[in-house]
């Protein structure tokens, strides 16, 4: 059975001068109580069977691939698998419940769930080994599901056959390094850079940037969608940007809620509340008012939290530098 340090708390949250309590109930998995090899958490994915995957580790030295069926963690590295990169960036599912895995040196690694290949300068056209990002297209009729990833020179897709890439002449950008890629409800895709953000409607490509649009700096770090509504989230340095069709609505931290000089990673739960991922805390937002948890406040275990989702059971779950967080909005 799997010690752990579960809390429920109630969470008392200053917010515009007036305090509101809110309560949640909170399960913080760490090294200390479980074995999971390193508090550090960078990077989290749910697959098709509610398995937990994420990945371990710091800039300097790496980690490891944890899977967590809820009862038992498992670390993969390459003892016991045929991943050998320690540093892993991005963790993704594909419709066949594949893994794909991004990593600073070594490419990419798929994963069927018996075997392991690894994509990388000798074997496929990729621009650079460093994945910054991975990202799902869903196959329109007839077609190919197509996995797209960033790296530190330029945008790659794959359908499982054919490669293409994507440069900055291509894509219409200075700089080469593409930090993120999403895919919408209608297969766009969008990426950041620090050239802005721009979308691909599979013909063309459209730049967004301080001098064409409402973008107050080029140096956009991700960008999100939410398939419910339509919305694109950018978290460009200072602020978030909800952008719907023509309507632009910024968000810095003199008009909101979200903390000061931090990436802002989103996710959209089931119920169309955001949760923000910040390196200040944990941010929720529900259209109206924003709530903050920090460790000062609430049972979150770290200021720095890395990303947050939600599994099949309708449960959420933080990546933070302190642990693994699952906690359930009461």
């Amino acid at each position: 059975m799997i010690l752990r340090k579960s809390i429920l708390c109630g969470i008392f949250i200053a917010f515009w001068g007036m305090v509101q309590a809110q309560q949640i109930g909170c399960t913080v998995y760490d090294s200390a109580s479980t074995d999971i090899p390193d508090n550090l958490i960078k990077t989290i994915a749910v697959d098709a069977t509610n398995k937990l995957w994420f990945a371990t580790g710091d800039c300097f030295y790496g980690g490891k691939l944890v899977s967590f069926d809820g009862q038992k963690f498992t670390s993969y590295d390459s003892t016991n698998s045929g991943m050998y990169d320690k540093f892993i960036t991005a963790i993704a599912f594909d419709s066949e419940n594949n893994m794909w895995l991004g990593t600073r040196y070594s490419g990419i690694y798929f994963y069927d769930g018996h075997n392991w290949l690894n994509y990388n300068l000798t074997n496929a056209p990729l621009p650079d080994p460093h994945i910054t990002s991975i990202a799902i297209e869903k196959p329109a009729a007839g077609g190919k599901e197509i996995i797209w990833f960033s790296t530190d020179k330029g945008l790659v897709s794959f359908n499982g056959t054919d490669w293409t890439v994507f440069n900055k002449k291509q894509i219409g950008i200075t700089d080469d390094v593409v930090y993120w890629v999403a895919v919408d409800a209608s297969g766009t895709k969008w990426i950041a850079s620090s050239c802005g953000f721009a979308s691909y409607d599979g013909k063309n490509w459209k730049v967004y940037n301080t001098s064409n649009s409402r973008l107050p700096n080029n140096q956009v770090n991700h960008v999100f969608t939410d398939e419910r509504t339509g919305i694109l989230w950018v978290d460009y340095w200072g602020g978030l940007i909800s952008v719907q069709g023509d309507v632009w609505t910024i968000y810095t931290p003199d008009n909101s809620g979200i903390p000061k000089y931090c990436d802002y990673k989103i996710h959209v739960d089931n119920d169309g509340l955001l949760w923000i991922a910040t390196n200040n805390g944990l941010v929720l937002f529900d259209g109206t008012s924003w709530k903050s948890f920090t460790p000062m406040n609430s049972c979150n275990p770290s200021f720095f939290v890395n990303k947050v989702i939600t599994d099949h059971s309708n449960r959420h779950w933080a990546a933070t530098q302190d642990g693994l967080m699952m906690f359930n909005k009461k």
